[in-house]
């Protein structure tokens, strides 16, 4: 792994959980530029905010209650410079954002949300793995390697995490989300409610936790044969910027899958057989996303046609875009350039 300000590589051990889950140490510190970071008992924080910096409210209200409070037990100095701290800076999230920063969604997200989504179409987990699994299959261009690895970004409460657990056909499970509550109610699933049974089936795996921003992710560069996101996209708040940093920690020939929702004239457009025939109701839907004033009731989430899809990724270096789409339901996956080999280029010539 490496640090989220200068993406040095990260010296430090790691616990022993008994089982495939790795735990973190207390504290990590890079020997560049001086970053640290205090984990958790359950997962490796590595963003630059720590999620004390992050503003859960909408409003002004306790920020302006923390300022009394501290002046009235004489924390601030008048004529003096406040000493900067890691704890006097505060960044609001978008509205999206803040929604999976509360426990109580993180609670209720496997327990009746997430199953919830076959409204658009979703076919529900245990389908939906199936077809990470055969899109992962079907768009290989290398050998596969002896023991794989894989990212599940945006990886909520770890529902697809625990599969690719499970599965046993990966050696390293990353399992990465910037909500601490859902990291926690992660470890919650793979400690507790669901016991040692994901270790029974996976020996030889282990899983790793980690509180990270899509946007920079920790880790090196060509670590990873597959990136999963999992119904994410539409949560990121710059999806070009998640997308670029995703193909970076690829290997070549691995790929992005991932799941998200499409625009609600999509079932229109596939019925006709052309999406372009209805990109008019596209364009108006995005135009009024967030209300009918966008600037005063906050952004919500981005819905996706195919096309603007396939823009992206292959914007941000991918390619082989292919899809599996039902209502407004979503798979998509793109793989990051192979080295073509000596022998493959003078035959085509």
């Amino acid at each position: 792994m490496t640090c989220p300000v200068c993406s040095e590589v990260l010296d430090f051990e790691v616990k022993s959980e008994g089982g495939p889950v790795v735990g973190p140490p207390e504290k990590i510190a890079c020997s560049s530029c001086k970053y640290e970071a205090t984990n958790t008992s359950s997962f490796f924080d590595l963003t630059i905010l720590p999620s004390e910096a992050i503003d859960p409210s909408s409003q002004l209200g306790p920020s302006v209650l923390d300022a009394f409070s501290e002046l009235a037990q004489g924390q601030a100095k008048s004529g003096e410079a406040s000493k900067a701290s890691s704890s006097s800076y505060r960044e609001r999230n978008w509205s999206v954002s803040q929604l999976f920063q509360s426990p109580v969604i993180s609670y209720v997200y496997e327990r009746g949300w997430r199953q919830g989504f076959d409204w658009a179409g979703f076919p529900g987990a245990d389908e939906e793995f199936e077809i990470v699994n055969r899109l992962y299959e079907e768009t290989r261009v290398c050998d596969p390697a002896d023991s794989e690895a894989v990212l599940d970004v945006s990886c909520g409460t770890g529902l697809f995490s625990r599969k690719f657990l499970k599965s046993g056909k990966w050696g390293t499970v990353v399992a990465s989300d910037y909500s601490e509550n859902m990291l926690n109610q992660a470890y919650d699933f793979l400690t507790k409610e669901e016991g040692t049974s994901p270790a029974a089936e996976a020996e030889g795996s282990s899983l790793m936790l980690v509180r990270a921003d899509v946007g920079r992710l920790p880790f090196e560069s060509k670590t990873f044969d597959l990136v999963h996101a999992g119904a994410a996209i539409h949560c990121w708040p710059t999806p070009s910027m998640g997308i670029s940093e995703i193909c970076r920690v690829l290997k070549p020939g691995g790929r992005l899958i991932g799941s998200t929702f499409l625009l609600s004239a999509s079932p229109l457009g596939q019925r006709l057989g052309n999406d372009a025939l209805v990109k008019p109701f596209f364009e108006l839907e995005k135009e009024f996303s967030g209300g009918l004033l966008p600037g005063l009731t906050g952004r919500s989430y981005r819905f996706w046609s195919e096309d603007e899809l396939r823009s992206l990724c292959e914007l941000c270096g991918l390619e082989n875009f292919k899809v599996e789409r039902e209502n407004r339901f979503i798979m998509f996956c793109a793989t990051k350039p192979a080295p073509r080999s000596k022998d493959k280029s003078d035959a085509e010539v």
